[in-house]
C-alpha cells in the first residue's frame, strides 16, 4: 500500500518493516497507517468473518474499499497478480458481486473492474 506521509510507493516494502517482526516505528507511525483497517481485518469483527485463507499474508491481496464502502478493491503485487481467483475468494467476491457491489483489481495503480 502507498503511504504518503512517508513516501512510501505502492509495491514497495516500507523501509521501516522489519520482514518477520514488524513496523520499527510502530509507536510513532503516520495517521494513515494508524486508521487504516483492510476489509478481512474488519471483517473479522463480524459475525461471518471472511476466512483466514483470505487473510492479506496468506493470499496475497489486501481486500479495501473505494467511495466511503460502496465499492471493493483488491490491492494485489503484479507477482501474485492473480491471487484474487484462488477458491478462497469466491464466496467473498461472489457475496459482494451479488450484492450489486462493484469489484475492482487494482494492480500497478491501474483499477480494473471484475464482472
Amino acid at each position: 500500500m502507498k503511504v504518503r506521509e512517508l513516501e512510501k510507493p505502492a509495491n514497495t516494502w516500507c523501509t521501516h518493516c522489519n520482514k518477520g517482526q514488524g513496523c520499527d516505528i510502530y509507536e510513532t507511525r503516520p495517521e494513515s497507517c494508524r486508521v487504516y483497517e483492510c476489509l478481512w481485518l474488519r471483517s473479522q469483527k463480524m459475525e461471518k468473518p471472511l476466512p483466514i485463507a483470505t487473510r492479506p499474508d496468506k493470499s496475497h491481496v489486501v481486500v479495501g474499499t473505494l467511495n466511503e464502502g460502496n465499492e471493493i478493491v483488491l490491492y494485489v503485487k503484479p507477482a501474485h497478480r492473480d491471487a484474487w481467483k484462488a477458491p478462497a475468494f469466491a464466496p467473498a467476491l461472489g457475496l459482494f458481486v451479488s450484492r450489486g457491489v462493484p469489484v475492482y483489481i487494482s494492480c500497478n495503480d491501474q483499477l480494473t473492474r471484475v464482472f
